[in-house]
């Protein structure tokens, strides 16, 4: 099953990229299913060639949070009512996620990581995950806890539940967001 996941993983991102480029000049409706159609179709066809075992590699793991972040874009793009994330709760989620970074990494004296294996944490946090988006009026957060939350009790995927709802390239993400913002 991790297979299957890992292609449909790598078919959104190709299909994100893909997207962004034709939205340049093409409208949402024809960017958005031609961006996802070819990201699939090049998976399949070069799925077992360097440069997508290589993405796989760079950008793994494969968790739940990019491609629910690409999906979340994609239909704001074609009009859905999508909340935006606030300011403020971006910039604490940066300052918090690069300090769990460096503790992951052994820069801090504590190791939340490893919290991340164990049923009971992982159920108080998807639940807290849940409760805020919910709070915040927001689908996005509690879908992203509960998938991830299938994912790793599934076992689809790694073995920490960090790795599904958390992904190393939000850092530059919500960085150059938070740039935007202040243009």
């Amino acid at each position: 099953m991790t297979g299957a996941l890992t292609i449909l993983w790598l078919a959104s991102l190709l299909g994100w990229l893909i997207w962004l480029v034709l939205g340049i000049g093409m409208p949402a409706h024809l960017a958005v299913p031609l961006g996802l159609g070819l990201g699939v179709l090049i998976t399949l066809v070069l799925r077992d060639t360097l440069p997508l075992r290589g993405m796989v590699a760079l950008l793994g793991p494969v968790g739940a949070v990019l491609p629910l972040l690409i999906l979340r874009q994609m239909a704001a793009d074609l009009g859905a009512p999508v909340q935006p994330f606030g300011t403020l709760p971006l910039v604490i989620f940066l300052a918090v996620y690069i300090a769990f970074l460096a503790a992951a990494m052994g820069a801090l004296p504590v190791d939340l990581y490893r919290f991340g294996y164990a049923p009971l944490p992982v159920a108080v946090i998807a639940l807290a995950l849940c409760a805020y988006g919910l709070g915040q009026g927001m689908i996005f957060v509690p879908l992203l806890a509960v998938t991830g939350q299938a994912m790793w009790a599934l076992g689809w995927g790694s073995s920490n539940y960090f790795d599904h709802i958390l992904h190393p390239a939000m850092v530059p993400a919500v960085g150059i967001v938070l740039v935007l913002r202040l243009l």
